[in-house]
């Protein structure tokens, strides 16, 4: 434990020491950091958290939408094609985390918009859309 202590003022020394020269230049501390070799994986993280944020809200809007009017004047293109890109928002709530409510609302609307498919369509695509 002592030795942990130690570590920790020891490092906490060494950034003072380094941030002693820049109080006040804060372009200087911006650019030491967009140069050192931790930037890259900070600004990944954030761009990774910030893309799944986006994804969890757009699936969030699509859960929220007015399925049913919306596939009453789609041609069967359409209709297939929304069917596909719900199936990959719902495979991506797997990699999202726990979102059981969303893929509730999901399912839901695989379902109703599978009700619009041709009888012979829907035994071609079915298969793809078991959950």
């Amino acid at each position: 434990h002592c030795e942990l202590q130690e570590h920790k003022q020891w490092y906490q020394r060494r950034v003072r020491a380094e941030l002693k020269g820049l109080r006040g230049n804060w372009k200087d501390l911006y650019r030491k950091f967009i140069k050192s070799p931790n930037f890259e994986m900070w600004f990944q993280s954030k761009r990774t958290e910030a893309n799944q944020r986006l994804e969890l809200l757009h699936i969030e809007q699509l859960c929220e939408a007015d399925i049913y009017s919306w596939k009453a004047d789609k041609h069967e293109v359409e209709i297939v094609d929304m069917l596909l890109w719900i199936r990959d928002r719902y495979d991506a709530l797997g990699r999202l985390g726990t979102h059981c409510e969303l893929q509730e609302h999901l399912r839901h609307h695989l379902v109703s918009l599978m009700e619009v498919v041709p009888t012979d369509m829907q035994a071609t695509i079915r298969p793809a859309f078991t959950l």
